[in-house]
């Protein structure tokens, strides 16, 4: 049954307490000698949509990943509601960075299934069509981790005190820091949870890739700011109705954007719009994000059941230089039609009920 993981099972797999204190090539070998990680490498390759600049990258290994958040099906494990847990178990790849919590502590490891994986290098592009080579066919490379938000199975963001919190955010900071000290590399920092939007594990955790291409939403960040003069969270902070505002933290801000494409979907803006990174902000700052990522979470594990829905969100983060820095928050309220994906949204909500909602939620957490 799940539970904890405790600090006597992790030690054996601890390479690592502080991230910061490695050196980006001694990151790289711990990646490349663990023999695991080198099994399931992905197969270093990129493609882009011509289209609109969406990135492509694969890895057919990840398919085979345990997926433990799924529903229980009537064939499997008898007389339980809930399958072991392989975080809580020990059964996990080495440790790269740990810090305590007030109860248990939260770490950071290598993904077992990468998306990006230092040797890639070693991919050809030339196994591709002659048309695709020239046209955009391009190694890619990087590294891809895991960091647990707490050695406590059921605690998470939404459940955990803030001093906590703001433990976790800072590890996560110091990580995004070490890995921008490659040059040319971009950090991709997102949270899946639920079967139903790519979390395979129902252990509390967020996942940080860092490769050598730009995920296009933030090249879309970039573009917007070119083209506007002004970044994306400049704009809304000034354009986004008042009444779409769900909570103001003083240095960030929570809101419902008015262009909603899904109900109950979110975005946390960093006020200070000069800053583009999380190890760019103070320690207040931090807090608030923190807050932040509680509050959006609360939100959405409240509101998914109370509109008949299993509770699965997707968290993003747009760190790009220059652009800003927020966050959207993407709960799996409606499923994706035709009309979706030629870009034509047909919203089951309005943002202006979603955020009179979404404060009602969070004005009950203070009962």
């Amino acid at each position: 049954m799940p539970g904890k993981i405790t600090i006597d099972r992790l030690e054996g797999i601890i390479q690592s307490e502080n991230i910061s204190d490695l050196s980006i090539d001694r990151i790289r070998q711990f990646f490349i000698q663990e023999q695991d990680i080198a099994a399931y490498a992905p197969d270093g390759v990129c493609q882009i949509d011509p289209r609109n600049g969406d990135r492509i990258v694969y890895n057919s290994a990840r398919a085979r990943r345990p997926h433990d958040n799924r529903p229980v099906a009537a064939n499997d494990i008898p007389d339980t509601d809930e399958r072991p847990c392989l975080i809580c178990q020990g059964k996990t790849t080495h440790v790269l960075d740990v810090a305590p919590l007030s109860e248990g502590f939260t770490f950071i490891n290598k993904n077992l299934y990468p998306i990006f994986y230092p040797n890639a290098q070693d991919s050809d592009v030339r196994d591709l069509p002659a048309n695709l080579q020239e046209r955009n066919g391009k190694n890619v490379s990087g590294f891809h981790f895991l960091q647990w938000t707490s050695s406590y199975h059921e605690k998470d963001w939404h459940n955990m005190p803030p001093g906590d919190r703001l433990i976790v955010m800072k590890r996560l900071a110091a990580l995004e820091k070490k890995m921008l000290q490659n040059k040319g590399a971009y950090v991709s920092i997102i949270k899946n949870f639920g079967h139903l939007v790519g979390g395979s594990l129902a252990h509390g955790h967020q996942q940080i890739a860092i490769s050598d291409i730009i995920p296009n939403r933030l090249l879309q960040d970039k573009n917007f700011c070119d083209l506007q003069g002004e970044s994306f969270p400049s704009f809304m902070l000034r354009e986004n109705p008042d009444c779409l505002q769900i909570r103001d933290y003083g240095p960030a801000v929570l809101l419902t954007p008015y262009f909603m494409r899904r109900p109950y979907d979110m975005v946390l803006f960093l006020k200070d719009t000069k800053k583009s990174y999380l190890h760019s902000l103070s320690e207040e700052e931090l807090l608030v994000v923190a807050d932040g990522w509680r509050d959006a979470i609360r939100i959405m594990i409240s509101v998914m059941p109370k509109i008949g829905k299993e509770v699965a969100y997707n968290i993003t983060t747009h760190n790009n230089t220059g652009c800003g820095l927020y966050f959207e928050f993407l709960p799996y309220t409606q499923e994706m039609g035709g009309f979706e994906h030629l870009g034509l949204y047909l919203c089951q909500g309005n943002p202006q009920e979603c955020a009179q909602t979404c404060r009602e939620l969070l004005d009950a957490y203070k009962l």
